[in-house]
């Protein structure tokens, strides 16, 4: 199914574009679109021929073959019927009659050569058509309100649902690509939108004989950006893909919706998740053998409703969420960089959990916030996109990573809670030295400096309020004295932690006793 999703999306893409007041034929189109599904390890055989001004390919049939060890997963899509039809200004019009089909099989235990399989079936129908315009080399393709259904049937293991059945549809797809050619490379450039987007999960039997329900909805979608794929004779599509490939897209959502139900057999197990977004961006970038995607999701708002809930219901929202990616996937010899990050921004807890966890009312219920970043540097001599390689590690037994980090650096710390922040930044190394446990970590070396306030109040109002044991409480200020001191401000903490090559660990300039 893999492919049929690349392939589905591809094709998504170059059915959008604007004229160029130049002249192609069926032909042209057909043979960029040959070349297209080829340069990604996935040529396309059909029977094709001339009907008056239309060209028909009919039974098409690609796929792609991922060799996983002794085992391999096999994905083959099949199109009854596409049209290239001559149109008006030197342009052709180009459509779907008849949905379009994919199995994949994949073996149930990756790895083993003769084992069961499991196969997945799905469908995807197209309804409209592109306009294609432009020159044989550099073709542009307009869709104006069309649509596009993807429907996968449920997977059944003995009289088992391993995986429901799910359905998704694109309603108003309209926008503008590209498809350029040369000797080297095959090109495009994307600005599309889609009126909706909707998501459906068919209904879930539990063993408790209850049932679960989801669905998505989300609104006033759009995908701009470019894609550059080489042109090569590898039949090695992940490599071609996540080792070759530049891609700079950016996708965003205006709002959604989704939910969760869940049925029991009895009425006080019954649950509903509902879940609602505004804005949200997706960046997603390969370059280099190296993959990244940043995101965000806008005025998050979740409500759990249910009889064995307090008060029946609890909500909690959230500004903004956001997270981001950039790792290396490529093998190389130089030490290359990786990082990631989390935030929670202005997170409002449920009423309920505050009576909870402070029934008296002491504490602050300020919204709370979250900055974590990590990033680094880490060297591998295995492609991570390389499967027969990844599986012969694991038959090997290997227990390290395929990959070692060299550096390690915290740039953003932030938590803001229940009154109290705690702010800082870090940054290391690890010695090349065996590590202490074998399969582990080499010894790291390095600094991490932090900034408090209002963590000793915060502690003594959790020890007031009987959150916290008394003793616990002491032991935390024990714990604060030995690695933080005074700041400058009233109720500022400072705390600066080394740790030295020889494993000594230095707080604030004095070596602890451990």
């Amino acid at each position: 199914m893999r492919s049929m999703f690349l392939a589905t999306a591809l094709t998504t893409t170059c059915l959008t574009a604007g004229p160029v007041f130049a002249d192609v034929t069926p032909e042209d189109v057909w043979a960029s679109y040959h070349d297209m599904m080829a340069s990604i390890g996935m040529e396309p055989k059909a029977e094709v021929s001339r009907e008056g001004d239309t060209l028909v390919v009919r039974n098409m049939i690609y796929g792609m073959n991922i060799e996983m060890g002794e085992a391999s997963i096999t994905d083959t899509t099949t199109a009854p019927e596409i049209r290239f039809q001559e149109r008006q200004g030197g342009t052709v019009a180009v459509w779907f009659p008849q949905p379009l089909t994919s199995i994949m099989v994949a073996p149930s235990e990756p790895g083993t050569e003769n084992g069961d399989t499991v196969e997945t079936r799905s469908t995807v129908t197209y309804i409209g058509e592109a306009i294609v315009s432009g020159t044989p080399d550099d073709i542009l393709y307009t869709v104006d309100n069309a649509a596009m259904t993807m429907v996968t049937e449920p997977v059944i293991v003995d009289h088992v649902t391993i995986q429901p059945g799910v359905s998704a549809k694109f309603a108003g797809i309209s926008g503008t690509s590209t498809m350029v050619h040369n000797r080297e490379s095959l090109s495009s450039e994307m600005d599309m939108t889609a009126a909706t987007l909707t998501y459906e999960v068919d209904q879930i039997d539990t063993e408790e004989d209850g049932t679960v329900e989801m669905g998505f909805v989300g609104n006033t979608l759009s995908i701009k950006g470019a894609i550059l794929l080489p042109q090569t004779d590898s039949d090695n599509m992940l490599a071609t893909l996540l080792g070759q490939s530049t891609m700079d897209v950016t996708m965003d959502m205006q709002d959604s919706a989704s939910f969760v139900t869940v049925t029991g057999k009895e009425p006080s197990s019954n649950m509903d998740i509902r879940a609602a977004t505004g804005l949200s961006t997706l960046d997603m970038t390969l370059k280099g053998g190296a993959i990244g995607y940043d995101i965000s999701a806008g005025d998050l708002d979740i409500t759990v409703a249910g009889p064995q809930i307090p008060g029946g219901q609890v909500a909690l929202s959230m500004a903004e969420y956001s997270g981001a990616l950039f790792f290396p996937l490529a093998a190389s010899e130089d030490d290359q960089p990786f990082s990631a990050k989390i935030g929670l921004k202005d997170l409002v807890l449920p009423e309920i959990a505050w009576m909870i966890a402070d029934p008296t009312g002491q504490l602050s219920r300020d919204p709370a916030n979250l900055r974590l970043a990590f990033e680094g540097t880490l060297k591998s001599d295995v492609d991570l996109f390389d499967m027969n390689a990844l599986m012969a590690l694991e038959e090997e037994g290997a227990e390290e990573m395929p990959f070692e980090v060299k550096t390690l650096a915290l740039p953003d710390i932030y938590l803001a809670l229940a009154g109290a922040t705690v702010a800082g930044n870090g940054a290391g190394h690890f010695l090349d030295q065996e590590p202490a446990i074998p399969g582990g970590m080499p010894p790291f070396t390095g600094k991490l400096n932090l900034t408090l306030n209002g963590v000793t109040e915060l502690i003594d109002k959790l020890s007031a309020s009987g959150i916290m044991p008394q003793e616990t409480a002491m032991s935390a200020q024990m714990m604060l004295g030995l690695f933080a001191r005074p700041g400058t401000e009233p109720g500022e903490l400072v705390s600066e932690i080394e740790m030295t090559e020889d494993g000594a660990i230095i707080a604030n300039g004095q070596p602890l006793p451990f």
